[in-house]
């Protein structure tokens, strides 16, 4: 299992999740705070691929996601 990307934005990892999922990669999110805006609550979400022989394309799909968003923002 290896850490791909971490996030204070949950949701963004959410999403990148489901591209994952659709590419056949199986992942898993991790240390989701439920409530981040507490004293001492903040965190930074984490997406795990949990195949290592995965990681590659996990890797090259998460370029290919944050370039996508750059070019729509």
């Amino acid at each position: 299992m290896k850490l791909i990307c971490s996030s204070p934005n949950s949701a963004d990892l959410g999403l990148f999740q489901g591209q994952l999922e659709v590419a056949g990669i199986a992942s898993e999110l991790r240390n989701e705070c439920s409530a981040p805006n507490l004293v001492g609550g903040m965190c930074d979400a984490e997406l795990w691929v949990l195949d290592d022989a995965d990681f590659p394309a996990a890797v090259d799909l998460l370029h290919a996601w944050r370039a996508a968003a750059r070019a729509e923002g």
